[in-house]
């Protein structure tokens, strides 16, 4: 039965990453708010003849965003004038990405929970279309599934944390990784500090080279104290003696991008002692608007997405809410996605009954930490839980693979 089931997999995955190739071109270039910024930054940058970020507007620039995804944009532009090449590099991650949640689904899982794995995530809507913007998630997941998958099958520690730092120059999420491997090797010395070893020479190496171009040692975004503070910061409530709003300091050109972070560090810090419980008042919400619905990609097949004001609009819990039950057609894909989505949830939850050191910790660890993260230090987007959903597949495969056991 395994040789049976290793004979197919290569080909459904080769199909999944076709159709993804396909529908970059068949559905053409999603336009999210985010991903239309690092087009005009990665434009601004080429205009200025540098990489992003550009020295002489460290002072301009609101803030610094995703360095290694708008470069990654600039040298397409600068290549072919177009996004579209890098947006079939993208859809070739989401196919290996599918791969690589194979591989390390065979290593960590029984043979039949690692494919019953494979096939959720080549069935589930959400995963496809999303290659046609230039959002970060589909390489950072990518180079996260590369590193994890060279820890546990190859062993290849300090590459690993070497990949995991250019993961992180696209998205700063990285850190979740690192820990939830050093959880899965219970800290052990060697594994530990090769994975680290790797992880910050790769970091010097990426902060060293915007250093010498800049002035600054830059090795990833600085928006997570300006997130933490806008949102947090509640502009209905009694605030006491803090009364700035953080957006100013978006807009002060006296300060460049490290001292803007450094400022709206301040400001959190300064409401945190203003505000403890609010503070932790708020967490139960965030973990809410993280994992209420998966619902963003699907925008990637929605008609004139060029024309429309606000994107997610038609799909938002709301909107189905208020069309139920005269959906368009997009709107029951939705919520199939949903329902799907939901039962990827109860049945990762339900393997948790029978807990496996090997099976259950690093997907569980990976989970649990990037929760903790947006839950302390972040704010709540159902965006924020996509790195999660390959090891919430591998949860929920191990589920399904015991009750098919029992009932087969």
């Amino acid at each position: 039965m395994q040789n049976s089931r290793d004979k197919i997999v290569i080909p459904l995955v080769l199909l999944f990453t076709l159709i993804q190739v396909g529908l970059v071109f068949l559905l053409g270039y999603t336009p999210y708010p985010d991903s239309n910024g690092y087009i005009a930054l990665a434009r601004e940058s080429l205009a200025h003849g540098s990489l992003y970020p550009v020295a002489s507007q460290l002072n301009h620039y609101a803030f610094l965003w995703n360095s290694g995804a708008i470069n990654a944009v600039a040298a397409s532009l600068w290549l072919t004038g177009s996004v579209i090449p890098l947006l079939v590099v993208y859809a070739l991650m989401k196919g290996a990405t599918a791969w690589l949640l194979y591989l390390v689904a065979r290593q960590l899982l029984q043979p039949a929970a690692a494919f019953i794995a494979l096939l959720l995530y080549l069935v589930y809507p959400a995963n496809y279309g999303e290659a046609t913007s230039v959002l970060s998630e589909v390489p950072f997941i990518f180079f996260a599934m590369l590193a994890v998958w060279l820890c546990v099958t190859r062993k290849h520690y300090f590459l690993a944390g070497i990949f995991l730092a250019l993961g992180n120059w696209i998205r700063p999420f990285s850190i979740v990784f690192l820990a939830a491997l050093l959880i899965f090797f219970f800290f052990n010395l060697k594994k530990s500090l090769r994975l680290l070893a790797g992880y910050v020479a790769a970091i010097c190496i990426i902060g060293s080279l915007t250093y010498f171009r800049t002035g600054l040692f830059l090795y990833q975004s600085k928006t997570g104290w300006m997130a933490l503070m806008q949102y947090s910061w509640d502009q209905d409530s009694d605030r006491g003696t803090f009364n700035t709003d953080p957006s100013t300091i978006c807009h002060n050109t006296r300060l460049n991008v490290s001292q803007k972070d450094d400022a709206w560090r301040t400001m959190f810090f300064s409401w945190l002692s203003q505000n403890k419980w609010e503070y932790i008042s708020q967490m139960p919400a965030k973990l809410a608007n993280t994992y209420v619905s998966d619902n963003v990609n699907l925008c990637v097949f929605l008609p004139n997405k060029q024309q429309r004001e606000y994107m997610y609009e038609e799909l938002s819990l709301n909107t189905l809410k208020s069309h139920f039950p005269r959906f368009s057609a997009v709107q029951w894909l939705t919520v199939a996605n949903l329902l799907f989505y939901y039962v990827l949830l109860l049945t990762a939850g339900l393997s948790l009954r029978r807990f496996h050191r090997r099976s259950h910790l690093l997907p569980l660890a990976i989970i649990l930490v990037g929760t903790l993260m947006l839950l302390f230090v972040g704010h709540g987007e159902a965006r924020f839980h996509q790195p999660f959903m390959p090891f919430v597949i591998m949860l929920s495969a191990i589920w399904l693979s015991q009750f098919k056991h029992r009932h087969g």
